[in-house]
């Protein structure tokens, strides 16, 4: 190894440290159930100083299948292909007629957290290569209200003795 390429590796071993690990792995098409576990966001490219994206991390919720159940896949989305986000930020705002970037923005960001159904496809794009897709489908309901016939009631508490004996019984 010639010394300007071990330096090139000293300056940049930091950023290597601190890299998240990229796998665009894609569960088998299908439907799943995902936890929406987290959400980076950016702009600029090598290519391309004014792309927006977004990449949200999903973990696949299935006890069912012990293969697929925790495995995580993300989702990227991009300000070269607006209609897939606008698309996603509909669903996850429940909010069907959102057109507006700044709110699809704040959509994904409250997404963290929530629980979705979605849905894996294969397209084919124009270059004639296959692709795996994510779909939202919509995000499910986690959290539990109140109903009249859930009313607290006040529970008397148990006399608890304050003091022990001196002696205990030997045990024979």
């Amino acid at each position: 190894m010639d010394l300007g390429f071990e330096q090139m590796l000293a300056a940049h071993n930091q950023d290597f440290k601190e890299a998240e690990v990229f796998d665009n792995w894609m569960p088998p098409v299908g439907d799943y159930i995902v936890s929406i576990i987290k959400l980076d966001c950016g702009q600029g490219s090598k290519n391309d100083p004014d792309l927006g994206w977004w990449k949200l991390t999903c973990r696949i919720e299935d006890v069912q299948d012990a293969e697929l159940n925790g495995k995580e896949f993300t989702v990227f989305y991009s300000t070269k292909a607006l209609g897939i986000l606008k698309g996603t930020a509909r669903v996850i705002s429940g909010n069907g007629s959102l057109n507006d970037l700044t709110e699809a923005h704040a959509a994904l960001e409250a997404a963290v957290g929530q629980v979705a159904r979605v849905e894996i496809l294969t397209t084919t794009a124009k270059n004639g290569k296959d692709y795996k897709n994510c779909y939202f489908r919509e995000i499910i309901n986690t959290t539990v209200e109140a109903s009249a016939d859930m009313v607290a009631t006040e529970v008397p508490a148990q006399e608890i003795p304050t003091e022990i004996p001196a002696e205990v019984p030997p045990v024979v």
